[in-house]
Protein backbone atom coordinates (compact mmCIF):
# COMPACT_ATOMS: atom_id res chain seq x y z
CA UNK A 1 0.00 0.00 0.00
CA UNK A 2 2.12 2.79 -1.40
CA UNK A 3 1.01 6.05 -2.99
CA UNK A 4 0.53 4.52 -6.44
CA UNK A 5 -1.73 1.90 -4.81
CA UNK A 6 -3.72 4.81 -3.34
CA UNK A 7 -4.21 6.26 -6.84
CA UNK A 8 -5.47 2.89 -8.09
CA UNK A 9 -7.82 2.50 -5.12
CA UNK A 10 -9.20 6.03 -5.58
CA UNK A 11 -9.75 5.37 -9.27
CA UNK A 12 -11.55 2.08 -8.62
CA UNK A 13 -13.82 3.54 -5.96
CA UNK A 14 -14.57 6.60 -8.13
CA UNK A 15 -15.71 4.44 -11.04
CA UNK A 16 -19.45 3.67 -10.97
CA UNK A 17 -19.10 0.83 -13.46
CA UNK A 18 -17.03 -1.14 -10.93
CA UNK A 19 -18.16 -2.89 -7.77
CA UNK A 20 -15.17 -3.29 -5.47
CA UNK A 21 -16.05 -6.36 -3.41
CA UNK A 22 -12.86 -6.51 -1.34
CA UNK A 23 -9.37 -5.13 -0.78
CA UNK A 24 -6.63 -7.60 0.15
CA UNK A 25 -3.28 -6.40 1.46
CA UNK A 26 0.14 -7.93 0.86
CA UNK A 27 3.64 -7.11 2.04
CA UNK A 28 5.60 -5.02 -0.45
CA UNK A 29 6.34 -1.31 -0.25
CA UNK A 30 5.74 -1.64 3.51
CA UNK A 31 5.17 -4.65 5.79
CA UNK A 32 1.71 -6.20 5.57
CA UNK A 33 0.68 -4.79 8.97
CA UNK A 34 1.40 -1.26 7.76
CA UNK A 35 -0.22 -1.96 4.39
CA UNK A 36 -3.41 -3.08 6.15
CA UNK A 37 -3.47 0.03 8.32
CA UNK A 38 -2.83 2.12 5.21
CA UNK A 39 -5.95 0.80 3.50
CA UNK A 40 -8.07 2.10 6.36
CA UNK A 41 -6.17 5.39 6.43
CA UNK A 42 -6.59 5.78 2.68
CA UNK A 43 -10.30 4.93 2.62
CA UNK A 44 -10.99 7.47 5.37
CA UNK A 45 -8.90 10.18 3.68
CA UNK A 46 -10.46 9.67 0.24
CA UNK A 47 -13.94 10.11 1.66
CA UNK A 48 -15.59 8.28 -1.21
CA UNK A 49 -18.23 6.65 0.96
CA UNK A 50 -17.58 3.12 -0.24
CA UNK A 51 -15.85 0.93 2.37
CA UNK A 52 -15.28 -2.54 0.95
CA UNK A 53 -14.18 -5.30 3.33
CA UNK A 54 -10.44 -5.48 3.97
CA UNK A 55 -8.44 -8.69 4.03
CA UNK A 56 -5.05 -8.87 5.76
CA UNK A 57 -2.79 -10.89 3.51
CA UNK A 58 0.67 -12.36 3.60
CA UNK A 59 4.20 -11.01 3.66
CA UNK A 60 7.26 -12.56 2.11
CA UNK A 61 9.35 -14.79 4.36
CA UNK A 62 12.78 -13.58 3.30
CA UNK A 63 13.86 -10.88 5.74
CA UNK A 64 16.41 -8.92 3.68
CA UNK A 65 14.18 -7.95 0.75
CA UNK A 66 13.96 -4.25 -0.16
CA UNK A 67 11.03 -2.06 0.84
CA UNK A 68 10.22 1.33 -0.68
CA UNK A 69 10.56 3.87 2.13
CA UNK A 70 12.95 5.87 -0.04
CA UNK A 71 10.11 6.35 -2.55
CA UNK A 72 6.96 6.52 -0.41
CA UNK A 73 8.22 7.42 3.06
CA UNK A 74 8.37 5.22 6.13
CA UNK A 75 4.59 4.84 6.29
CA UNK A 76 4.10 4.11 2.58
CA UNK A 77 1.70 7.03 2.06
CA UNK A 78 4.18 9.87 1.80
CA UNK A 79 4.38 10.37 5.58
CA UNK A 80 1.02 12.13 5.27
CA UNK A 81 -0.89 12.90 8.44
CA UNK A 82 -3.62 10.31 7.95
CA UNK A 83 -4.93 8.61 11.10
CA UNK A 84 -6.04 4.99 11.26
CA UNK A 85 -9.84 4.89 11.75
CA UNK A 86 -10.64 3.64 15.26
CA UNK A 87 -13.30 1.28 13.89
CA UNK A 88 -11.14 -0.31 11.20
CA UNK A 89 -11.60 -4.07 10.97
CA UNK A 90 -10.19 -6.73 8.68
CA UNK A 91 -10.39 -10.44 8.03
CA UNK A 92 -8.15 -13.10 6.53
CA UNK A 93 -7.35 -12.17 2.93
CA UNK A 94 -7.52 -15.70 1.54
CA UNK A 95 -10.95 -16.15 3.06
CA UNK A 96 -12.02 -12.86 1.51
CA UNK A 97 -10.76 -14.04 -1.88
CA UNK A 98 -12.60 -17.34 -1.56
CA UNK A 99 -15.89 -15.69 -0.62
CA UNK A 100 -15.63 -13.18 -3.47
CA UNK A 101 -14.83 -15.90 -6.02
CA UNK A 102 -17.70 -18.06 -4.81
CA UNK A 103 -20.22 -15.19 -4.87
CA UNK A 104 -19.08 -13.69 -8.18
CA UNK A 105 -18.00 -16.81 -10.06
CA UNK A 106 -17.07 -16.03 -13.66
CA UNK A 107 -17.47 -12.27 -13.17
CA UNK A 108 -14.74 -11.37 -10.68
CA UNK A 109 -11.64 -9.52 -11.85
CA UNK A 110 -8.67 -9.72 -9.49
CA UNK A 111 -6.28 -6.77 -9.77
CA UNK A 112 -2.92 -7.60 -8.14
CA UNK A 113 -0.93 -4.45 -7.42
CA UNK A 114 1.86 -5.94 -5.31
CA UNK A 115 3.86 -9.16 -5.08
CA UNK A 116 1.83 -12.24 -6.01
CA UNK A 117 2.27 -13.91 -2.61
CA UNK A 118 -1.47 -13.97 -1.82
CA UNK A 119 -2.47 -15.16 -5.29
CA UNK A 120 0.06 -18.01 -5.24
CA UNK A 121 -1.10 -19.11 -1.77
CA UNK A 122 -4.73 -19.16 -2.90
CA UNK A 123 -3.80 -21.00 -6.09
CA UNK A 124 -2.10 -23.68 -4.01
CA UNK A 125 -4.95 -23.92 -1.47
CA UNK A 126 -7.92 -23.83 -3.82
CA UNK A 127 -6.97 -23.98 -7.52
CA UNK A 128 -10.51 -24.90 -8.62
CA UNK A 129 -11.94 -21.79 -6.98
CA UNK A 130 -9.15 -19.58 -8.30
CA UNK A 131 -10.08 -20.74 -11.80
CA UNK A 132 -13.46 -19.02 -11.39
CA UNK A 133 -11.86 -15.58 -11.80
CA UNK A 134 -12.85 -13.93 -15.07
CA UNK A 135 -9.41 -12.31 -15.37
CA UNK A 136 -6.37 -11.53 -13.23
CA UNK A 137 -4.58 -8.26 -13.91
CA UNK A 138 -1.16 -8.02 -12.30
CA UNK A 139 1.24 -5.10 -12.19
CA UNK A 140 4.76 -6.45 -12.29
CA UNK A 141 7.77 -7.44 -14.29
CA UNK A 142 10.06 -5.79 -16.79
CA UNK A 143 9.79 -7.68 -20.06
CA UNK A 144 11.75 -5.62 -22.60
CA UNK A 145 13.08 -2.84 -20.35
CA UNK A 146 15.47 -2.60 -17.37
CA UNK A 147 14.18 -3.32 -13.88
CA UNK A 148 13.83 -0.91 -10.98
CA UNK A 149 15.40 -3.03 -8.23
CA UNK A 150 18.17 -4.68 -10.22
CA UNK A 151 19.12 -4.09 -13.85
CA UNK A 152 16.74 -6.91 -14.82
CA UNK A 153 14.11 -7.18 -12.07
CA UNK A 154 11.00 -5.19 -11.18
CA UNK A 155 10.12 -4.67 -7.49
CA UNK A 156 6.93 -6.76 -7.17
CA UNK A 157 8.34 -9.79 -8.94
CA UNK A 158 11.72 -9.49 -7.22
CA UNK A 159 10.12 -9.72 -3.78
CA UNK A 160 8.46 -13.06 -4.59
CA UNK A 161 9.60 -14.54 -7.92
CA UNK A 162 8.44 -18.01 -6.93
CA UNK A 163 4.89 -16.74 -6.52
CA UNK A 164 5.09 -14.86 -9.82
CA UNK A 165 6.33 -17.98 -11.61
CA UNK A 166 3.49 -20.08 -10.16
CA UNK A 167 0.75 -17.61 -11.07
CA UNK A 168 2.05 -16.67 -14.53
CA UNK A 169 2.56 -20.34 -15.32
CA UNK A 170 -0.85 -21.45 -14.06
CA UNK A 171 -2.76 -21.12 -17.33
CA UNK A 172 -5.29 -18.76 -15.72
CA UNK A 173 -6.53 -15.76 -17.79
CA UNK A 174 -3.81 -13.26 -16.84
CA UNK A 175 -2.97 -9.79 -18.08
CA UNK A 176 0.54 -8.63 -17.15
CA UNK A 177 1.12 -4.86 -16.86
CA UNK A 178 4.93 -4.49 -16.68
CA UNK A 179 7.28 -1.54 -16.23
CA UNK A 180 7.46 -1.36 -20.03
CA UNK A 181 4.07 0.39 -19.99
CA UNK A 182 3.80 1.85 -16.47
CA UNK A 183 6.94 3.93 -17.07
CA UNK A 184 5.06 5.71 -19.84
CA UNK A 185 2.65 7.40 -17.40
CA UNK A 186 3.94 9.97 -14.92
CA UNK A 187 2.34 12.82 -13.04
CA UNK A 188 4.13 16.10 -12.31
CA UNK A 189 3.52 19.26 -10.30
CA UNK A 190 0.80 20.45 -12.69
CA UNK A 191 -1.23 17.29 -12.14
CA UNK A 192 -0.77 17.48 -8.36
CA UNK A 193 -1.85 21.12 -8.40
CA UNK A 194 -5.02 20.10 -10.22
CA UNK A 195 -5.72 17.41 -7.65
CA UNK A 196 -5.12 19.82 -4.77
CA UNK A 197 -7.35 22.52 -6.28
CA UNK A 198 -10.19 20.18 -7.15
CA UNK A 199 -13.49 20.12 -5.34
CA UNK A 200 -12.83 16.47 -4.62
CA UNK A 201 -11.76 15.26 -1.19
CA UNK A 202 -10.08 12.32 -2.91
CA UNK A 203 -8.09 14.67 -5.15
CA UNK A 204 -6.86 16.71 -2.22
CA UNK A 205 -5.88 13.57 -0.27
CA UNK A 206 -3.91 12.18 -3.21
CA UNK A 207 -2.14 15.52 -3.67
CA UNK A 208 -1.06 15.41 -0.02
CA UNK A 209 0.25 11.84 -0.32
CA UNK A 210 2.13 12.64 -3.54
CA UNK A 211 4.26 15.50 -2.20
CA UNK A 212 6.88 13.14 -0.76
CA UNK A 213 7.44 10.83 -3.77
CA UNK A 214 7.20 13.71 -6.24
CA UNK A 215 10.00 15.58 -4.48
CA UNK A 216 12.23 12.52 -4.76
CA UNK A 217 11.34 11.61 -8.33
CA UNK A 218 10.81 8.26 -10.01
CA UNK A 219 13.38 6.18 -11.86
CA UNK A 220 16.02 8.82 -11.20
CA UNK A 221 14.03 11.68 -12.76
CA UNK A 222 13.12 14.51 -10.41
CA UNK A 223 9.76 16.22 -10.54
CA UNK A 224 7.82 13.20 -11.78
CA UNK A 225 6.01 10.32 -10.11
CA UNK A 226 5.15 7.05 -11.84
CA UNK A 227 1.66 5.81 -10.95
CA UNK A 228 2.33 2.16 -11.81
CA UNK A 229 -0.74 0.67 -10.11
CA UNK A 230 -3.23 3.17 -11.52
CA UNK A 231 -1.99 2.23 -15.00
CA UNK A 232 -2.83 -1.41 -14.21
CA UNK A 233 -6.31 -0.46 -12.96
CA UNK A 234 -6.86 1.54 -16.14
CA UNK A 235 -6.66 -1.67 -18.20
CA UNK A 236 -9.96 -2.70 -16.66
CA UNK A 237 -11.64 0.68 -17.23
CA UNK A 238 -10.34 1.81 -20.63
CA UNK A 239 -8.88 -1.20 -22.50
CA UNK A 240 -9.09 0.67 -25.82
CA UNK A 241 -6.19 2.88 -24.71
CA UNK A 242 -3.75 -0.03 -24.42
CA UNK A 243 -1.71 -2.10 -26.87
CA UNK A 244 -1.24 -5.72 -25.88
CA UNK A 245 0.22 -8.94 -27.17
CA UNK A 246 0.26 -12.60 -26.17
CA UNK A 247 3.39 -14.40 -25.06
CA UNK A 248 4.75 -16.90 -22.60
CA UNK A 249 6.77 -15.29 -19.82
CA UNK A 250 9.48 -16.99 -17.80
CA UNK A 251 10.33 -15.79 -14.27
CA UNK A 252 13.84 -16.34 -12.91
CA UNK A 253 13.70 -17.38 -9.26
CA UNK A 254 17.36 -17.43 -8.23
CA UNK A 255 20.84 -16.23 -9.04
CA UNK A 256 21.82 -12.83 -10.45
CA UNK A 257 18.69 -12.82 -12.65
CA UNK A 258 16.33 -13.31 -9.68
CA UNK A 259 13.03 -11.59 -10.48
CA UNK A 260 13.63 -11.24 -14.20
CA UNK A 261 10.56 -11.66 -16.41
CA UNK A 262 11.61 -12.54 -19.92
CA UNK A 263 9.80 -13.75 -23.04
CA UNK A 264 9.91 -17.55 -23.08
CA UNK A 265 10.52 -18.08 -26.78
CA UNK A 266 9.97 -21.68 -27.80
CA UNK A 267 8.78 -22.77 -24.34
CA UNK A 268 5.68 -24.76 -25.26
CA UNK A 269 5.36 -25.91 -21.64
CA UNK A 270 4.50 -22.37 -20.50
CA UNK A 271 1.06 -20.85 -21.20
CA UNK A 272 0.68 -17.52 -22.92
CA UNK A 273 -0.49 -14.46 -21.00
CA UNK A 274 -1.60 -11.06 -22.25
CA UNK A 275 1.20 -8.52 -21.91
CA UNK A 276 0.48 -4.79 -22.10
CA UNK A 277 3.15 -3.00 -24.12
CA UNK A 278 2.02 0.63 -24.44
CA UNK A 279 -0.73 3.08 -23.54
CA UNK A 280 -2.06 6.40 -24.75
CA UNK A 281 -0.64 8.13 -21.70
CA UNK A 282 -2.19 11.58 -22.11
CA UNK A 283 -5.68 10.13 -22.55
CA UNK A 284 -5.25 7.82 -19.56
CA UNK A 285 -4.11 10.68 -17.32
CA UNK A 286 -7.01 12.87 -18.44
CA UNK A 287 -9.53 10.09 -17.82
CA UNK A 288 -8.04 9.31 -14.43
CA UNK A 289 -7.93 12.91 -13.20
CA UNK A 290 -11.43 13.66 -14.43
CA UNK A 291 -12.71 10.56 -12.66
CA UNK A 292 -10.93 11.20 -9.34
CA UNK A 293 -11.54 14.97 -9.30
CA UNK A 294 -15.14 14.48 -10.46
CA UNK A 295 -14.85 17.37 -12.88
CA UNK A 296 -13.74 17.88 -16.49
CA UNK A 297 -10.50 19.43 -17.64
CA UNK A 298 -10.62 23.09 -18.52
CA UNK A 299 -7.94 23.87 -21.08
Amino acid sequence: MGVDDAFALALALSSPELEVVGIATVGGNVPVEQATANVGRCLAALGLGRRPPIGRGLDQRQADLPRAAHVFGEDGLGNADLPVPPDQAWEDALGLYERALAEHSGRLWIVCLGPLTNAAALLKRNPELMARADRIITMGGAVFCPGNVTPRAEFNVYRDPEAAAQVLGSGLPITLVPLDVTRQVAIDESHVARLAASGSRAGRALAQMTEYPLARGSDGASGRFLIHDAVALGVLLWPELYLQTQMAVQVRTEGPDRGRTAPAVGRKDLPCVRVILSVQAADLLENMLERVCRESFVV
